[in-house]
């Protein structure tokens, strides 16, 4: 199973390797992640973060303002 694109929705701010990335990009590595692996991206891309895949490292910032319990 890979990543689609409605998994990477409203992100703006995703780096591979330090480096900004597309979803077209993410979506083309994810099929070659084993099932543990796109589970915990997936994850990332929720609640934001840092994690490492293979040799690749993702890193995703979520919006605050969004996010935000105090306004």
């Amino acid at each position: 199973m890979t990543l689609k694109k409605q998994s990477i929705r409203g992100l703006e701010n995703i780096q591979l390797n330090g480096e900004p990335t597309t979803k077209e990009e993410l979506i083309a590595l994810s099929e070659h992640w084993s099932e543990n692996e796109e589970q915990t991206v997936r994850k990332i891309l929720k609640q934001g973060g840092k994690c490492k895949v293979g040799n690749n490292t993702i890193s995703v910032k979520r919006p605050d303002e969004i996010y935000s319990l105090v306004r």
